[in-house]
């Protein structure tokens, strides 16, 4: 009798814990903001982002990937740093990034192809 109350009770965590886990990657409709994004992008590079915005990738954080990869790609103002997106203004075609705790860089990009533009 001690040993079945003992099994349940060991068990009954570990039980609950697969109902408590989360559904797989659901495929989700693209939010309303995402949508727009998408309807700036061309053909191409929207095809792209929506390729890779599945199991669990939304589509903001494709573009900010993109814009990540498209900066180092045209050359990064200081090689070497850890660079995040911090905000994306599709209005103005502008990104900012941090590369260190104080110093934010603003680039320029089209809001097309998400390509960096340099002057």
């Amino acid at each position: 009798m001690k040993l079945s109350r003992v099994a349940i009770f060991c068990l009954a965590p570990v039980a609950l814990s697969f109902t408590a886990l989360p559904a797989p990657a659901l495929a989700q409709a693209p939010s309303s903001y995402e949508r727009a994004i998408l309807e700036g992008l061309d053909s191409a590079t929207r095809r792209e982002v929506q390729q890779r915005a599945t199991a669990g990738n939304t589509v903001s954080g494709v573009v900010a990937t993109k814009l990540l990869n498209n900066y180092q790609h045209a050359g990064p103002r200081t090689p070497g740093a850890a660079v995040t997106v911090v905000a994306v203004d599709f209005v103005r075609g502008a990104v900012v990034l941090r590369e260190a705790p104080d110093t934010l860089v603003l680039e320029r990009f089209d809001t097309a192809t998400l390509n960096i533009l340099r002057p």
